[in-house]
């Protein structure tokens, strides 16, 4: 996990105000903002890829809730998950695997559940007959 420091940027007001427009629009803060947009124009160079860790970070400060993170961290090759010490964790997408609890990165799932106004959604069922199956599958 990357150090993280204080730093200070000079901005015209105008870039400012744009900048806390983007972030309410995407739901995070502008910090997370921020270093999102840092990260994505960083790494257009072809020589250098994004680790999983940053992925997932990524991910997840960009997300507004809980759907909308799933949906991020799938299109990534990954997925949040219950496992079965009762901790989330990140799992490879679409054949699930586990690899790292999400506390591994910094993050808890109280932190989460502040952010994004409620709990971690139940696991839902996935028989093929349940009424939620197909839902829970197009939200995500």
């Amino acid at each position: 996990m990357d150090t993280r420091r204080t730093v200070t940027v000079d901005l015209p007001e105008t870039l400012l105000l744009a900048l806390g427009r983007a972030a309410r629009a995407a739901g995070c803060s502008p910090s997370d903002f921020l270093r999102a947009v840092l990260r994505g124009a960083l790494d257009r160079s072809p020589a250098r890829l994004r680790s999983e860790e940053e992925e997932i970070l990524r991910a997840v400060h960009l997300s507004a809730d809980w759907v909308e993170l799933q949906r991020r961290l799938r299109s990534a090759g990954f997925v949040l998950r219950r496992a079965p010490e009762g901790a989330l964790a990140i799992h490879s997408w679409p054949i699930e695997r586990p690899l790292l609890p999400l506390g591994a990165l910094g993050l808890g799932e109280p932190d989460l559940t502040l952010r994004f106004g409620n709990r971690f959604p139940t696991d839902a069922p996935r028989g093929p007959g349940h009424p939620l199956a197909a839902r829970c599958d197009r939200a995500a």
